[in-house]
């Protein structure tokens, strides 16, 4: 499995499909940091903008190795495990990008103390001050990134393998994570147990939230793994 990913990664990297989504997250980030009053609502903008980057990210793993490639890998390791680590290299890249984006806020957001000291030392001193700011901004971005990678897994091959229809699904899968209420998503940025009007605030996302994140994950990831081994089943068989 270390192999696979190994490899799954260096597709990525030599695809150079992950610069789009780098670089949308990096200015959405920047916004939100420019936009927020709070550490916490910083961390909450930049778990949700996981969603649609880990989508992408998913969605470029799915769609960058050739068929005859995909062919020998299967062959080799099995078709399970080899979609099983298609997917788990966007998802490893979505929680490093998620934690840098933490890093970020903490040194680029306003610091989470009513008396801050001065500089970046100040703030990240205020962080560690209230340490829930930070956790609870990491569990809504670990929900965040289990949900864009369902939408990934969901809304491209091999469940769908048209590339206009697979794109169209993946826009409108991440809108409805974000915006609807039944998603996990939604949910855990929008569920808090604390006041939202003090700066010092920590944002927790509902147990309901992880759980369903998970739960969406499994099955995303379980109905891609079966898809992938009736396909590549079907294509070895053929040749």
């Amino acid at each position: 499995m270390t192999a696979l990913l190994r490899y799954q990664t260096a597709i990525l990297l030599r695809s150079h499909r992950w610069i789009f989504p780098l670089i949308a997250y990096v200015l959405l980030i920047a916004v939100g940091a420019a936009g927020s009053t709070s550490l916490a609502e910083t961390l909450d903008w930049s778990g949700a903008m996981l969603v649609p980057v880990v989508a992408f990210l998913t969605r470029a793993m799915l769609t960058a190795e050739p068929d005859a490639a995909r062919a020998c890998v299967c062959a080799a390791a099995g078709p399970v495990r080899a979609q099983f680590a298609t997917l788990i290299v966007p998802l490893g890249a979505g929680a490093v990008v998620g934690i840098v984006a933490a890093v970020f806020d903490v040194l680029a957001a306003e610091a989470a103390a009513r008396v801050p000291g001065a500089g970046l030392g100040g703030k990240v001193t205020a962080a560690l001050d209230h340490p829930g700011i930070v956790a609870g901004g990491l569990l809504i971005a670990l929900v965040c990134l289990l949900v864009g990678s369902a939408v990934g897994a969901l809304c491209n091959p091999p469940l769908l393998r048209h590339p206009a229809a697979a794109m169209l699904s993946t826009l409108a899968a991440i809108i409805l994570a974000l915006a609807a209420g039944v998603s996990p998503a939604n949910a855990a940025i929008s569920h808090t147990t604390a006041q939202v009007a003090s700066p010092v605030a920590a944002h927790w996302p509902g147990p309901a939230a992880l759980l369903g994140a998970v739960i969406l994950l499994a099955v995303a990831w379980g109905v891609s793994v079966l898809a992938a081994t009736r396909r590549d089943t079907w294509s070895h068989s053929s040749t």
